[in-house]
């Protein structure tokens, strides 16, 4: 919903003050710059709803930039009964300088984590992320020449021909913007964020409904000056193919997220087990040679043979109390609160209950501190790069949680 909001607001807003921004483009400008630095500079915590929601959401995660750039696309190819696309085609040039002075915004906010894991092995990216890193490398490649030959000076100066070849690597950007957003809510997807499947599908549906109005266009004008009526039924023949093509995707993302954390589980129930095993041998050995050498000793030597096999069951029985415990820590943005399950005095599951952190940065370190965590039998594990705060506010979360279950 929050894409379509932001597509109407920008029509909406493009509609009412097109025209005097037409003619001074560099307030416009001059606004973009000052909202994508506002937006890189604006503090995680302890901010205004609404302004939280504006800058953290629509433009730190480049929602508005990639609005703006889905109407210049459009503006050539929508049917001409649409009521707003003479306000967009006049002002596609303006548009398109004003969505790439906000992306600035977006590949700041991300991309030190993004571009720090490609380019220099720091932190930790899954799979979808790098590839939406290397196609986000490509898009600012493409874009730099075409933002510049945007400006009206730089266009006059240049030949009709030139221009519009140059211009026609928008095509390629745009696809390349798909491939982006695609990457990026699969990546979201197999991390069993299963929320962001319905805003997957209407990017697909605009990505796709361009497709479909730029071969129209074509197919028209190929086939001379004949009026055709609008194909509506074809675009009802190809929703249903993206829904099931998507749907797919989401499955199998679901499948892959739930088979991971199954083995993440499984592993670290495995090491708890096996380190449990480990404490009982040696108990069991421990009280095997002190009922040797009580059968040799004195009835002193027995009593503090005895001694000894209590001390050994409590070492064997574990730190903490069996049961379920809760711990709360300042994080990132915010609390995290965990929920900590002991069984035979060790640590054998750890769960999020709560966090207010940025999803991207917060699942890096819950799929690594976490594990450390069981497997060590200690919150004395690194931090993830990138997620440092994050990382400690689970490693603090979990500490509180296991002094109320210490004995």
């Amino acid at each position: 919903m929050i894409v379509i909001l932001t597509l109407i607001c920008s029509l909406a807003f493009f509609h009412f003050f097109g025209k005097a921004l037409k003619k001074k483009p560099a307030v416009l400008y001059g606004i973009c710059i000052l909202l994508s630095l506002v937006s890189i500079f604006y503090p995680r915590e302890g901010g205004i709803p609404f302004l939280d929601f504006f800058f953290k959401k629509i433009m730190q995660r480049g929602i508005l930039a990639g609005s703006l750039f889905i109407w210049v696309m459009h503006a050539p190819v929508l049917p001409k009964s649409f009521s707003g696309r003479k306000t967009i085609y006049l002002l596609r040039g303006e548009m398109a300088i004003c969505a790439s002075l906000i992306t600035l915004a977006h590949n700041l906010a991300f991309g030190g984590k993004y571009f720090g894991a490609l380019f220099f092995g720091q932190g930790h990216i899954s799979l979808m992320e790098l590839h939406a890193a290397i196609v986000s490398c490509l898009m600012i490649l493409l874009l730099i020449p075409l933002t510049i030959t945007s400006f009206q000076t730089v266009r006059r100066k240049m030949q009709a021909k030139s221009w519009k070849k140059l211009q026609n690597w928008s095509y390629l950007f745009y696809l390349l913007l798909y491939l982006h957003i695609f990457f990026i809510y699969q990546g979201a997807l197999i991390r069993g964020k299963g929320e962001y499947f319905f805003t997957l599908m209407i990017y697909s549906f605009i990505f796709g409904f361009y497709g479909f109005l730029r071969i129209r266009q074509y197919r028209i004008q190929k086939e001379s000056k004949e009026k055709k009526t609008f194909p509506l039924l074809r675009i009802g023949g190809i929703l249903p193919i993206v829904c099931i093509f998507l749907s797919g995707f989401y499955s199998a993302g679901k499948y892959r997220a739930a088979l991971e954390a199954n083995v993440d589980k499984i592993r670290a129930q495995e090491t708890v087990a096996e380190q449990h095993g480990q404490g009982e041998e040696k108990s069991d050995s421990s009280e095997k040679a002190s009922e040797a050498s009580g059968d040799k000793a004195s009835a002193n030597s027995s009593n503090a043979s005895s001694d000894s096999k209590a001390a050994a069951g409590n070492s064997a029985s574990g730190t903490y109390k069996d049961g379920e415990c809760f711990g709360k820590a300042s994080s990132y943005n915010g609390n995290v609160e965990v929920k900590v399950t002991i069984s035979g005095g060790k640590i054998t599951a750890i769960d999020i209950v709560k966090t207010k952190d940025d999803e991207e940065y917060f699942f890096d370190a819950q799929k690594k501190v976490i594990p450390e965590i069981l497997e060590k039998q200690s919150t004395d594990v690194d931090a993830v790069a990138g997620a440092t705060t994050s990382s400690e506010g689970i490693c603090h979360a979990v500490q509180k949680a296991l002094e109320e279950a210490k004995k």
